[in-house]
């Protein structure tokens, strides 16, 4: 979600490449712990669309702390430059993550 990606079919073409029913799966027990929600989409009604709750927007921080650590000990990690940027200014970068999260969750 922090790449804007809102739908199952664009959680499954991401770079991690998770296997189907482990992603509903997750996406399924992300949404019981409410940290998901799900809504049908506006746009196409055969689809659904994801989003943070206010729990989930709240883990933001532990997020870029593992973001973080993963740069660091990562060297092919695909978020090196995401990480450099957590590195410079952590604070900045979740400043930015919890506002552009808390305008769509307004």
């Amino acid at each position: 979600m922090l790449r804007g990606k809102l739908t199952y079919s664009e959680f499954l073409k991401s770079e991690e490449k998770i296997a189907t029913n482990i992603l509903v799966n997750r996406l399924n027990v992300l949404e019981s712990e409410n940290i998901l929600s799900k809504k049908v989409s506006s746009e196409n009604r055969s689809k659904f669309v994801y989003s943070l709750t206010k729990k989930g927007i709240d883990l933001l921080p532990i997020v870029i702390e593992i973001m973080d650590w993963g740069a660091k000990y990562n060297e092919n990690s695909p978020r090196r430059e995401l990480g450099k940027q957590i590195q410079k200014d952590k604070s900045k970068v979740i400043s930015e993550y919890l506002e552009m999260l808390n305008d769509e969750f307004s």
